[in-house]
């Protein structure tokens, strides 16, 4: 397919096309921004580094070291680097019944207990929906999770209480 001639003599004349948004410093761009999770503080947009805080609303000073911030996929937002690292643990599980043994990577999720498959054993993401799994302390071992969180009202419940 040949090059649009139009869209390629607009970039060449017109100046304004040749910068994206945002303060340019030493060539590349940075931006700033004030966000309220995961704690309020301003945040800096690094290229090639990603998103970093650089200072904390509740202190006078700026961190010594941007904190890094990665993006979860599984709860949909940004969270710390080092919170992600230490949410994060393997585990050997069998996901299901007669199947083998595979070793996956599981997620911790924010109620500190429940855990997910989020990735395998090669550190591909596995996109959701995920089943939930739990801890056993004792066996060091994840189990599933067998009953959902609401257990205990059943849809003919709610029904009922609806035509009464």
């Amino acid at each position: 397919m040949a090059p649009n001639l139009f869209l390629c003599l607009r970039a060449t004349f017109c100046p304004s096309y040749w910068f994206n948004r945002g303060e340019r410093i030493n060539g590349s761009l940075h931006r700033e921004e004030h966000w309220e999770s995961p704690v309020p503080g301003m945040y800096k947009y690094i290229p090639g580094l990603g998103w970093h805080l650089t200072s904390r609303d509740d202190r006078d000073h700026d961190e010594k070291v941007p904190v890094p911030l990665v993006y979860c996929r599984i709860l949909h937002r940004f969270i710390f680097e080092h919170d992600m690292e230490d949410r994060c643990r393997w585990f050997t599980v069998t996901t299901h019944e007669g199947a083998a043994s595979e070793r996956l990577m599981f997620f911790r999720l924010d109620d500190g207990f429940t855990w997910v498959a989020a990735w395998d054993s090669q550190r591909r993401f596995i996109p959701g929906p995920y089943q939930k799994w739990y801890l056993d302390v004792e066996t060091d071992t994840v189990r599933p999770v067998l009953f959902p969180e609401s257990s205990n009202v059943s849809r003919v419940s709610l029904v009922a209480g609806k035509m009464g």
